[in-house]
């Protein structure tokens, strides 16, 4: 391994870094004290909430002890910018609260509580704009957006020989040993969420699942009893069957932790190391990306990953150009983007067994939300207006981080119709058909 091109920086509550033996080490400043602001209250009970999140999501390192996932030495990927920009202030919409006309930029600021957006059409830039105290510079939490890098990586993984998706879970992933609900399920499984285990994601219910698993992470102040990290809380908890395997899709935030876990254990690479050395190191980001950790030294692979907006806007450039980088180099098989969007009944029923209200046509396959193959839309997506959006067809995509209220609602889905509909319409794409059902934005998780 060259360490020159491996930087990995993990900096826990006690000040003691933590690293792989054949890992460079770099001394962060900054502290994951679980503390963001002592002079407004900004802390671990309330940091992805109102009013913090609107600069608390730039500020994650001190919430969770992060490594720093380095870009590498090589060159930067060229960001192509259209001669004529879309300007968001002459763009008009009707308010979805009021009805009444206001600009994009009023969308972006009053509804959307956007920090930042980029949108993309034919390989160019055609917007690109920043608010609420972000910069080019500034990183920011993905959320769940992360599962689909942790998707992106298991497809890597599985290119490279490391496992194969009909596998056992449970061969790569030891606290999954020997529990009966884990006797037939499969990496496929695991990827699509199709694994028939119980996890209950009530954000609501400071006893349901997800905030148990959220304690044990340090996502939230862990408590008494609680697991200790990521692998104490999949030793203890997901035991109980409640789907047959392979049969219904049920969104699961643990699955994508435990599909990290299955990366980890079948390269024999630290996760974050995987990242750094086959996916990002290989981008041409322009800076370093973090990965926030449970406080034990695994990656939170369902929402703690961290980058800037320009660099989140190349990864959707690698996802436009299937798996292609800027220098013609396939990261990762096209195959894995084409299967994405082509049309499959076991996924759609799988899905549709509890979500057919929300996209007639939808599925979820390897850590993305499909809104229509046939159409060939699909998304990434994390709660609070973290979005990556892609139409193949259209050759476009929209990408943008958010500090919403609260994790998701109905006005945010259709403040982002409104957003996605004008930004298509200001890159001349027709016709209305090509319009996007983002109902799935109300059913995602973290």
């Amino acid at each position: 391994m060259n360490n020159s091109n491996f930087i990995l920086t993990l900096v826990i509550c006690s000040g003691i870094i933590v690293s792989s033996s054949a890992m460079a080490v770099e001394q962060s400043s900054t502290k994951a004290t679980g503390v963001i602001s002592r002079e407004f209250g900004a802390n671990s009970s309330n940091w992805d909430t109102a009013p913090f999140n609107i600069f608390s999501f730039t500020l994650t390192q001190r919430i969770f002890p992060t490594l720093i996932i380095s870009r590498g030495d090589g060159p930067v990927s060229p960001m192509r910018y259209a001669p004529i920009q879309i300007e968001s202030s002459k763009l008009i919409v009707s308010d979805p609260a009021t009805g009444r006309a206001m600009t994009v930029d009023q969308l972006l600021n009053r509804r959307i509580m956007n920090n930042g957006l980029v949108v993309i059409h034919k390989g160019y830039v055609v917007h690109e704009s920043y608010r609420n105290g972000l910069s080019r510079e500034l990183r920011h939490i993905n959320m769940s957006t992360s599962k689909s890098f942790t998707g992106m990586l298991a497809q890597i993984a599985l290119q490279k020989g490391y496992f194969k998706e009909n596998e056992l879970a449970s061969k790569y992933v030891p606290e999954l040993r020997g529990k009966k609900a884990w006797k037939d399920v499969t990496v496929r499984d695991v990827w699509d969420m199709r694994d028939g285990t119980k996890f209950v994601e009530d954000y609501e219910d400071e006893n349901s699942d997800v905030r148990i698993q959220d304690r044990s992470t340090g996502w939230r102040k862990r408590g008494k009893g609680d697991p200790e990290g990521l692998r104490g809380f999949i030793k203890k908890y997901v035991n109980e069957k409640i789907n047959p395997t392979g049969k219904v899709f049920n969104y699961s935030s643990i699955q994508t932790d435990i599909l990290g876990l299955i990366v980890q254990g079948a390269s024999g690479k630290p996760l974050a190391e995987f990242f750094e050395q086959e996916l990002w190191s290989k981008l041409g980001a322009e800076h370093d990306a973090g990965f926030g950790t449970d406080g034990f030294g695994q990656p939170i692979a369902q929402g703690a990953i961290s980058m800037t907006l320009p660099d989140f806007a190349r990864v959707a450039l690698l996802v436009l150009n299937k798996g292609k980088s800027f220098n013609g180099r396939q990261i990762i098989d096209e195959a894995f983007f084409d299967d994405l969007v082509t049309p499959n009944q076991t996924l759609k029923d799988a899905f549709q067994e509890q979500y057919k209200f929300i996209a007639p046509n939808g599925n979820y396959r390897s850590q993305f939300w499909v809104i229509d193959a046939e159409k060939k839309q699909f998304m990434m997506v994390g709660v609070y207006g973290q979005i990556a959006y892609f139409d193949y067809e259209n050759e476009f995509a929209l990408v943008c981080f958010g500090s919403y209220p609260i994790a998701k609602d109905a006005l945010l889905v259709q403040s982002l119709g409104k957003l996605m509909d004008a930004m298509l319409d200001a890159s001349s794409i027709e016709p209305a058909t090509v319009r996007p059902n983002l109902n799935v934005l109300n059913s995602v998780g973290r």
